[in-house]
């Protein structure tokens, strides 16, 4: 009994150990495509803040934004992620920067849906379970023993170790804005079976019309509330994508802006084939895929937006 005994004691104490140095030297890491972006985008200040998945990623230039409306811009959107990873990501940052002017949520038509994929993923927040309480909700939510597998300190940074180790000595650009351009060329009969922007299980007609859920819901009024109570804008943002179902755009919007209408203070800006038919329907040569803009179409539609913005920010200049 007491060999038992010694061996737990043993073993709680090297996962306390273990734990506490990666929780010294994770947020050193600022490089890679996951936690080391999701580290440098926590340092970042911005007044314009933009969240979402690798459609906010690729599409929207912060250097477009900072240039049009001369207010600092930071892309924090990530690959494979999107709005849970968008919320938890901003009860995160909110606490170590200034109010910022907006935050730009990008969505698409799986966004507000019940998707298990997106909870799997979460577990990149891993390492900041202690620090919120949407962080912890999230990750408890992917199955009924989460909460006791993350008393582990060191099953927090499950899969990361050989990332924090290659990225750990890697510096990242100071200069960087989180935008990515998108490279290749768009070949539409390759991509012929891609029907939506995140998930394609399902027709975007069925997506359309899925009920939301209700968690997601709550913490887009939380958000909104927030951003109301802190004097931040909250813009709900639509990107292109090549050839998507114009049907299915129009039911989720219509659904989208009934959501909206009582949320105050939150708007939609949805640039799109369905908005801006006359530059973006069919046009190929602006997308590196069916669902991600190349460079000039990122900084065509990133215009776009600023303009847009600069009307719902400054309503009452000609330009800013």
């Amino acid at each position: 009994m007491k060999r038992v005994a010694f061996f737990l004691a043993l073993t709680v104490i090297l996962d306390a150990a273990i734990g506490a140095a990666f929780d010294r030297i994770y947020p050193l890491s600022l490089t890679g495509e996951r936690g080391g972006l999701t580290n440098y985008a926590l340092t970042k200040d911005a007044d314009i803040l933009v969240l979402g998945s690798s459609r906010a990623q690729y599409h929207i230039m912060p250097s477009v934004l900072q240039r049009r409306l001369s207010l600092r811009a930071y892309n924090a959107g990530l690959r494979g992620h999107d709005f849970l990873y968008a919320i938890m990501l901003y009860d995160l940052w909110k606490r170590a920067h200034p109010v910022p002017r907006a935050v730009l949520l990008h969505i698409d038509i799986e966004s507000m849906l019940e998707r298990q994929n997106e909870i799997a993923a979460a577990q990149i927040f891993a390492p900041f379970l202690d620090q919120s309480k949407v962080v912890r909700e999230v990750l408890y939510s992917d199955g009924p023993y989460k909460r006791f597998e993350y008393l582990s300190r060191a099953y927090r940074y499950n899969g990361k170790a050989l990332a924090i180790a290659k990225n750990l000595f890697a510096r990242q650009d100071p200069n960087s804005d989180g935008y990515i351009e998108a490279t290749g060329e768009l070949d539409p009969a390759a991509e012929a079976k891609v029907f939506n922007a995140l998930d394609q299980e399902a027709q975007p007609l069925d997506y359309a019309r899925r009920p939301y859920s209700q968690v997601k819901l709550r913490y887009l009024r939380e958000l909104a509330a927030d951003c109301v109570q802190r004097g931040s804008r909250l813009f709900l943002v639509h990107t292109p994508r090549f050839r998507q179902d114009l049907a299915a755009h129009r039911i989720w919007m219509e659904r989208m802006r009934k959501v909206v209408a009582g949320l105050p203070g939150v708007e939609i800006i949805d640039i799109s084939e369905a908005t801006r038919p006359e530059i973006f329907l069919g046009k190929r040569e602006l997308y590196s895929d069916v669902n991600h803009l190349k460079g000039p179409g990122a900084e065509l539609l990133s215009t776009l937006l600023a303009d847009e913005l600069t009307r719902r920010l400054f309503p009452t200049a000609k330009s800013h």
